[in-house]
């Protein structure tokens, strides 16, 4: 008789953790932002002052479209 109490209390949790966890991520995350790098540098050396606070970039997605072009950054440093 205890080994049958046993089994079904076993039995019976395993069915509440199985419902528990389904598989799936109720937590699912916003994509991060893509941005064009080239477009991002540019805007960093717009804005460079004394005073300037750092861009955060935790999370984003940075995305270089120039890559075939090697003058993408010839009017920054001219």
């Amino acid at each position: 008789m205890k080994l049958l109490t046993k089994l079904t209390a076993i039995c019976a949790m395993s069915l509440f953790m199985a419902g528990c966890f389904d598989g799936s991520n109720s937590r699912a995350e916003a994509p991060a932002p893509t941005i064009d790098f080239t477009e991002f540098v540019k805007t960093q050396f717009d804005r460079t002052t004394d005073e300037a606070q750092p861009e955060n970039v935790n999370g984003v997605d940075l995305s270089f479209n120039d890559q075939n072009n090697p003058q993408a950054f010839d009017d920054l440093l001219q």
